[in-house]
């Protein structure tokens, strides 16, 4: 260990604790292996300001794979003096404390991501001529915790920013009615960045639409309900059920048809609940029940809106559903691929087969596996459609292993993940189902293309209620070719 020895600014010699310090870093350390880091911070080195040692130590540590936070403050030169010396550290530094409850008892924290790292850089304020500049007097970089990739680290809370071109720009995609998702990929290609290597992510987009919306949401929600108890009303038929919260919000609201009803008496052995999309206008998770009929074509049976995407949403959604339908549950069904609504199913449909839609897990595929994949990406997709449409388990039980060996897919999570779960998407586990054709490709254009017509009707909130009666009475979707199911009913990709 080297010690820089520095006076401050009257002369005095400065405590132990400001004597400048860096610590020998081993050649085998991850400092010494970013070698992309052109700026490391030295003793001695000078600033003009507090944020310019903040702005140069934050891009420092952006590109060794952590991020900053700035620790201690102290004032030791007398009183009106001001700020003397400033402690940046890693965000991991310190440890977590637990918060004793006003009663005495201990209450249960969040999980912290502190580990006492002891990374940090030490600046003391200096008057050299009667001009104030800083210095730093120490600097450690040696971490007790794994570093990020660079392309992770931007990830980091400290990192996700957005300038105001950004917020504008996204605020002009909003009103135009793109996704969220939509945004993102339109913003990397402006940008000419990688896919997901932009300073902000899905988390940071929504809460910024959130600060954008009008304070009177709660009120919107509120109308709503009236316009169902005011359908309700004229339509004895009419059915819908609701939620408030404490704080008297609207927390969920489902309602359906006396058409829909009778339909799903008919049809109802085969169900799809797709929770894919958010209504907006109302800054809640759009779910819609559907069915097909013997024709192929699609039944509306129903609509719901969650405040939270959660188990118990979910469990409120399907035991109001069944309400609606004299509680009789469907033979299957169909939802995207979510741990929270696969539990709720378990739940409030246990004798129900459950199973998840192929085509929104094959929507994923492109931002799963285009990058990792590369020119082998193409050839991979048909594989895996190969898989999917065998018709003996231990086929796809051996072509699975030789996929993966092939493609050096080990330890994928994505890949682990979906083959955990293989007996819910893949056709060899589900062929004894009846799902009448709905996993089939050609299927979901169809279903798209009715909850785009629900997502449209936002923009006129007072008569919502009315359109979607509307389009679950007069639904024209294309029926399925007779080619695209085989005897047993199920669709072929």
């Amino acid at each position: 260990m080297s010690m820089v020895k520095e006076t401050s600014e009257n002369g005095t010699d400065l405590s132990a604790d400001d004597i400048g310090t860096i610590e020998e870093v081993p050649e085998d350390t991850i400092l010494s292996r970013q070698t992309s880091v052109n700026l490391v911070p030295f003793i001695g080195q000078r600033f003009v300001s507090q944020d310019a040692a903040y702005e140069f130590y934050c891009s420092f540590a952006k590109q060794c794979g952590f991020s900053i936070r700035r620790h201690r403050t102290r004032g030791k030169d007398g009183v009106g003096r001001g700020i003397t010396r400033r402690d940046f550290t890693c965000h991991r530094g310190g440890y977590p404390q637990i918060k004793p409850s006003e009663d005495g008892k201990v209450q249960r924290n969040r999980k912290s991501s502190r580990c006492g790292c002891q990374a940090y850089m030490r600046i003391v304020k200096r008057a050299d001529f009667d001009a104030p500049e800083w210095r730093i007097t120490g600097f450690s970089n040696i971490h007790n915790h794994e570093l990020l990739k660079s392309n992770d680290a931007q990830l980091l809370p400290a990192y996700c920013t957005m300038s105001s071109d950004d917020k504008s720009r996204i605020c002009m995609f909003a009103k135009s009615g793109m996704s969220v998702r939509q945004m993102l990929r339109l913003m990397e290609l402006e940008k000419g960045v990688k896919l997901g290597c932009l300073p902000f992510n899905e988390i940071d987009v929504r809460n910024l639409l959130q600060s954008f919306r009008n304070v009177d949401r709660d009120n919107d929600a509120i109308d709503l309900l009236k316009m169902c108890k005011d359908k309700k009303d004229k339509d004895p038929n009419f059915r819908y059920n609701f939620k408030i919260d404490a704080n008297n919000r609207l927390d969920h609201i489902a309602w359906t048809y006396g058409s829909s009803v009778r339909s799903f008496e008919s049809f109802g052995d085969v169900l799809v609940f797709d929770t894919t999309h958010r209504l907006d206008a109302y800054d809640m998770i759009l779910g819609i029940w559907l069915g097909v009929d013997n024709y192929g074509t699609n039944c509306f049976f129903g609509c719901v809106l969650l405040r939270d995407e959660n188990m118990q949403s979910f469990c409120w959604a399907l035991k109001t559903f069944l309400g609606f339908m004299n509680e009789k549950a469907p033979e299957t069904i169909l939802t995207d691929q979510n741990m929270w609504l696969k539990e709720a199913v378990a739940i409030e449909m246990p004798r129900t087969k459950h199973a998840f839609c192929i085509w929104h897990i094959l929507s994923k595929f492109s931002d799963w596996f285009s990058a990792l994949l590369g020119s082998q990406y193409g050839q991979w997709k048909a594989e895996f459609h190969g898989l999917y449409n065998l018709h003996l388990v231990d086929e796809f039980e051996l072509g699975w292993r030789e996929m993966v060996d092939a493609y050096g897919l080990h330890g994928n999570k994505h890949i682990v993940s979906l083959y955990a779960l293989r007996a819910f998407w893949a056709l060899p586990f589900l062929r004894c189902y009846f799902f009448a054709g709905m996993t089939s490709t050609f299927q979901p254009e169809s279903i798209n293309a009715f909850i785009q017509r629900f997502l449209s009707a936002q923009s006129v909130l007072e008569n919502f209620v009315e359109q979607v009666a509307a389009f679950g009475h007069d639904s024209n979707d294309c029926p399925l070719m007779e080619d695209d199911i085989n005897e047993d009913g199920l669709g072929f990709l």
